[in-house]
C-alpha cells in the first residue's frame, strides 16, 4: 500500500518499458531473445543442444554447459535492457563484438576446435551486426527538447 500523503500511488507509477526515442529497435530484441532461449536450451538440456551443433558434450562438462546457459541469459538480459531504454551506446558496441564474433569461431573451426555447424552461430551473428547497424543508421537520434 502506498500513502496517499507521500505523491506515490500506481496512478503514476513509472511505466516498466520507456519508449525508445528512436523506435523499437528490433534487431537488438531479436538477438536478446535468441540469447535467452538458447541459454534457457543449454541451462536445462545441455546434452542434445550440444548434439544439435554437432558437438559432443562429456558427462563431466554438463555442469560447466548448464553455468555457461545461465551465463548466456545474463548477458541477454542487457540486450532486453538496451532494447527497453534505448541505449544506443550499447548497441553501437554490439555491432562490433558481433562483428568479431564470425572471425573468432571461424578461426575454432579453421582449427578444428569447433564443428562446421557452429559456423552457423557466426553466420548469425553477423547477420544481426548489420541488422542493427542498419537500425542504428536508418533511426536518426534523439533531439534534445
Amino acid at each position: 500500500m502506498t500513502d496517499p500523503d507521500s505523491g506515490l500511488s500506481l496512478a503514476n507509477a513509472p511505466t516498466p518499458v520507456t519508449p525508445t526515442p528512436f523506435g523499437i529497435p528490433w534487431s537488438i530484441w531479436f538477438w536478446g531473445g535468441l540469447l535467452s532461449l538458447t541459454g534457457a536450451a543449454f541451462a536445462l538440456a545441455p546434452f542434445q543442444t550440444a548434439s544439435l551443433l554437432r558437438t559432443d558434450l562429456h558427462p563431466l562438462a554438463e555442469p560447466w554447459a548448464r553455468m555457461f546457459g545461465l551465463m548466456l541469459i545474463a548477458y541477454s538480459l542487457a540486450y532486453h535492457v538496451a532494447g527497453w531504454t534505448g541505449a544506443r551506446t550499447y548497441m553501437r558496441a554490439s555491432v562490433v563484438l558481433r562483428l568479431c564474433s564470425p572471425l573468432a569461431i571461424g578461426a575454432l573451426v579453421f582449427t578444428g576446435n569447433l564443428p562446421k555447424p557452429w559456423m552457423m552461430v557466426g553466420l548469425v551473428d553477423l547477420a544481426g551486426a548489420i541488422w542493427t547497424a542498419i537500425e542504428l543508421a536508418w533511426r536518426p537520434k534523439a533531439r534534445p527538447v
